[in-house]
C-alpha cells in the first residue's frame, strides 16, 4: 500500500500474471510468495540487458528498450515503451542483503557478490514520466509516475514476440487486458486510480486502450493535477463462501506455502466440498466447515483445494484455529452434540448431555477421508457450560486451549496453578498431548466473579502467552505487573504461563490491562506475538482514560466504543507498554482479529458502526450505512496519520464483520469474517449464496 509525493501522480500498476499449465503452475506455487530479486547485470546476462529477475515461471529482463518476458513453452514476449528514451537512466531501488554468485565455466568467467535490488526504476523515461518496477515470483507489477505538466498520453506499450499469428490484444469484460500466448495468458488487472481529499477517496476513471495491434495506451478521466493519483491498494480477490442458511467463518490461518485454512460454522450441507476430505456431508444443525485456499497459484484464481465438514447432530462451533509446519489443522470451540467425532487419546470419550462442551480436534488434510481426523475429545466439565476460545500447538506438537469454564468439574491437573473454581465461571488453560489420555497440564485460572479466556500464543522460548477479561478483584497478579489492581467495571488481563512448572509458580506473569476510570470497561478478543515475544492485542475499550503511547495514530477516543491496537512487553516489565492507541469513529467499533508483518506494522480487522471511522488509501472510503468490515494497518512508532498506512471500509446497509486477519509475505492482506449482501465482487469470486449471513474472504494488496 503506498503513494507518492504530493507533486506526483501514480497511473498505473497493473498485475501480469501467468497462466500455465499444469506441470508449471505447481511449480510457481511453490515460489509465488517470493519476492522478486533484480539482479544488476555484470555479464551473467547479454549486453543489452541491465537488470534481470528469475522467477518460479518466467524470467525477466529490463533493457533500455523495456521488459522482456520469457515462460516455459512459450516465446519470448517483448514489453516494448513505444518513442521512449533509450537515454533514460536505469537503476536499482531498495537494495536487498541477498547476492548471487556465478561459478560457470573457467575462473574468468565466473561473477560473485552481484548485487540484488527489490525495485527498478527508470527516470525520464518519457518526459517527465518514470516507471517502476517490482513484484513478486508470480506477479509482475509497474507503476508509471507522472510529474505536474507531463503528458500521460505519451505512454505506450508495444507488445512484440511470440504472440500467435493473427492473435491480438484484448481488454476484458472486467478491463484487463489479455495477451494469449501459445496456450498460456498474459493478464494485466485493470488499473484502479483514484485521489484522496482530507480522507474522503475520489475515484478518476481509467482503463486501457487499443490503439494499434499489440499497441496499449492509458485513457484516464478528469483528475486534480495538483493533487496526487493512487492505485495502491488493489481488490484482488473477493468471494462469498455460503450457502442457503446461517454461514460465518470464525477463524482463519495462513501457512508459509501460501495455504489460507479457514474455519467457520453453517446450517446446511450445501457447500461445495472436496472429494477425499474428512466428511462431505453435514451431520446436524450447525457443523463446523474446513476449508483451505491456494493462494500462491500463479494465476490469482485461489482455488478452494479442501473442505470438510465436522460435527454432531447438534450445535457446534469453531472459535480458534492454528496450522504446524506439515499443515495440519488444529481446531477447538464449543459443541452440545453427545455424538461429537471422537478420535485417538481422547481426554473424554462422551460429552455431559445436558452442558455445553468444549472440544478439541486434529484434522490432517494429506490424509484421505476419514483418517484425516487424527485425534479428537471433548474437554469439559459436567456441571456448567465450557468454551474453547483460542488454541495454539507447540513445536512438540503439544496441543494449548484456552477457554471459559462453568464446570466446578473441569478436568485440572495436580501440577495446577489453581485445582478449584473461584467465581462462577473462570478462564481455563490446557496442554494436551496427542499421544496420551492425559492432560499435560490444565488450570483454573480467574477470580471472584466473571472471567473468560480468550486468546492464547506460544512464545519461541517455550512460554504460553494469553489474554482474559474479567471484572474480578482478585483475579491472580503475578510478577511485576503493569497494574496490579481492577481500575473500572472489567479489564483485560494479559499472562504469561510456563506449564513446565508446578502450581503457582506455573503463571509467570499477569496484570490487568485496560481504562483507569469508573466504569471503564475494556475487552481483549485477541492476541499475537512478535518475533521478540512481545504480545499484540486487540479489542474494545469504552473508557477514555485507555493508556495510549506519544506515538499512537489517535490518541483520544472517538466515540461509543473503540478499538484499541497494543504492543505488550511482558519480558520487561518496567517497559511493559511498547505502543498502544485508539481506533475509532464517532459510534463503536470492535476489533476480533490482528496480524504483524516482519516490518513491525500491525493489521487488525473487525467491524464499525460509524460514518468517519478514519479511513486512508481506501478502496471503499465511506460507510455504507451498515455495520460495516474495517480493515487497517498501523505503525508503531509513526505518530497521528502518518502511523495509519491504510485503512478501508467494506460493505453496505447490512452486517459485514471481519472475524480473522492475515498478511502474506508480499503484503497481501487477507480478511475473512461473515456478512450479507453487498461486497464488491471480483471476476474470480463467488456471489452470494443467500441465507441469514455467508463467509466471505478478501485479498487485498
Amino acid at each position: 500500500m503506498r503513494s507518492l509525493a504530493c507533486f506526483g501522480l501514480l497511473l498505473c500498476s497493473a498485475s501480469l500474471l501467468c497462466a500455465a499449465d499444469a506441470d508449471v503452475a505447481r511449480a510457481q506455487t511453490a515460489l509465488a510468495q517470493l519476492p522478486l530479486r533484480f539482479e544488476e547485470n555484470r555479464g551473467q546476462f547479454g549486453p543489452a540487458v541491465r537488470y534481470a529477475a528469475r522467477a518460479g515461471g518466467y524470467t525477466l529482463q529490463l533493457s533500455p528498450q523495456g521488459a522482456a518476458l520469457a515462460m516455459p513453452g512459450a516465446e519470448r514476449v517483448e514489453m516494448g515503451l513505444v518513442n521512449a528514451n533509450p537515454a533514460a537512466q536505469i537503476a536499482g531501488l531498495d537494495r536487498m542483503p541477498a547476492r548471487t554468485d556465478y561459478f560457470v565455466g573457467n575462473r574468468p568467467h565466473w561473477r560473485t557478490g552481484v548485487v540484488n535490488y527489490a525495485r527498478v526504476q527508470y527516470r525520464g523515461v518519457y518526459p517527465g514520466i518514470d516507471v517502476v518496477y517490482y513484484g513478486n515470483q508470480s506477479s509482475l507489477e509497474y507503476d508509471f509516475i507522472v510529474q505536474p505538466g507531463a503528458d500521460p498520453r505519451a505512454i505506450r506499450l508495444k507488445f512484440r514476440g511470440g504472440v500467435k499469428a493473427g492473435a491480438k490484444a484484448t481488454v476484458t469484460a472486467e478491463g484487463d487486458l489479455a495477451l494469449d500466448l501459445n496456450g498460456q495468458r498474459i493478464l494485466q488487472k485493470k488499473p484502479l486510480v483514484y485521489q484522496d481529499t482530507a480522507g474522503v477517496r475520489r475515484q478518476v476513471s481509467g482503463r486501457y486502450a487499443l490503439v494499434g495491434r499489440n499497441e496499449v495506451a492509458f485513457h484516464l478521466g478528469d483528475y486534480d493535477r495538483s493533487r496526487t493519483l493512487v492505485i495502491d491498494p488493489a481488490l484482488v480477490y473477493c468471494s462469498y463462501l455460503g450457502s442457503s442458511g446461517a454461514d460465518q467463518i470464525t477463524a482463519m490461518k495462513l501457512d508459509s506455502k501460501g495455504l489460507l485454512y479457514i474455519t467457520g460454522s453453517t446450517t446446511t450441507g450445501e457447500m461445495p466440498f472436496v472429494n477425499g476430505a474428512y466428511n462431505n456431508l453435514n451431520a446436524g444443525l450447525t457443523d463446523i466447515f474446513l476449508a483451505i485456499v491456494n493462494t500462491a497459484t500463479a494465476d490469482g484464481s485461489f482455488p478452494l483445494v479442501y473442505f470438510s465438514y465436522l460435527g454432531g447432530a447438534q450445535l457446534d462451533i469453531p472459535l480458534g484455529i492454528d496450522v504446524d509446519s506439515k499443515g495440519v489443522v488444529y481446531l477447538t470451540g464449543s459443541t452440545t452434540s453427545t455424538d461429537f467425532p471422537v478420535v485417538g487419546n481422547a481426554i473424554a470419550n462422551t460429552g455431559s448431555g445436558t452442558e455445553q462442551q468444549a472440544f478439541v480436534s486434529v484434522i490432517d488434510p494429506s490424509q484421505y477421508g476419514g483418517v484425516s481426523l487424527t485425534y479428537s475429545t471433548y474437554l469439559g466439565g459436567t456441571t456448567g457450560i465450557n468454551t474453547g476460545r483460542g488454541i495454539a500447538v507447540g513445536p512438540d506438537g503439544h496441543i494449548y486451549v484456552i477457554g471459559t469454564t462453568a464446570s466446578s468439574d473441569f478436568p485440572v491437573t495436580t501440577s495446577a496453578y489453581a485445582q478449584v473454581i473461584f467465581g462462577p465461571q473462570d478462564a481455563f488453560l490446557c496442554q494436551l498431548d496427542p499421544n496420551s489420555t492425559s492432560l499435560v497440564y490444565s488450570t483454573y485460572l480467574g477470580g471472584e466473579l466473571d472471567d473468560e479466556g480468550r486468546s492464547i500464543a506460544v512464545g519461541s522460548n517455550g512460554l504460553v502467552y494469553f489474554a482474559a477479561t474479567t471484572d474480578s478483584l482478585q483475579f491472580p497478579m503475578e510478577g511485576s505487573g503493569y497494574r496490579q489492581t481492577l481500575q473500572g467495571s472489567i479489564a483485560s488481563v494479559i499472562g504469561v504461563m510456563d506449564m513446565t512448572k508446578f502450581n503457582e509458580p506455573s503463571l509467570v506473569y499477569s496484570t490487568y490491562f485496560g481504562g483507569s476510570g469508573a466504569g471503564d470497561l475494556s475487552e481483549v478478543r485477541k492476541i499475537a506475538l512478535d518475533s521478540q515475544n512481545r504480545v499484540m492485542l486487540t479489542g474494545y475499550t469504552l473508557s477514555s482514560s485507555f493508556p495510549v503511547t506519544p506515538d499512537a495514530i489517535q490518541s483520544r477516543a472517538g466515540g461509543n466504543g473503540d478499538v484499541f491496537v497494543s504492543l505488550v512487553n511482558p519480558g520487561d516489565p518496567p517497559r511493559f507498554l511498547v505502543y498502544s492507541t485508539y481506533l475509532g469513529g464517532s459510534q463503536g467499533e470492535v476489533a476480533y482479529d490482528l496480524a504483524g508483518d516482519p516490518a513491525g506494522n500491525i493489521y487488525v480487522t473487525g467491524y464499525t458502526l460509524s460514518p468517519d471511522f478514519p479511513v486512508k488509501n481506501a478502496p471503499q472510503a465511506t460507510w455504507g450505512n451498515g455495520t460495516n468490515l474495517f480493515i487497517a494497518k498501523i505503525q508503531p512508532g509513526a505518530a497521528g496519520q502518518t502511523g495509519l498506512l491504510f485503512s478501508t471500509y467494506f460493505g453496505a446497509a447490512g452486517v459485514y464483520v471481519g472475524n480473522g486477519i492475515a498478511v502474506g509475505p508480499d503484503g497481501s492482506v487477507y480478511t475473512a469474517g461473515y456478512s450479507t449482501v453487498g461486497l464488491p465482487s471480483s471476476s474470480n469470486g463467488n456471489g452470494f449464496a443467500g441465507g441469514v449471513s455467508d463467509g466471505f474472504l478478501i485479498v487485498v494488496k
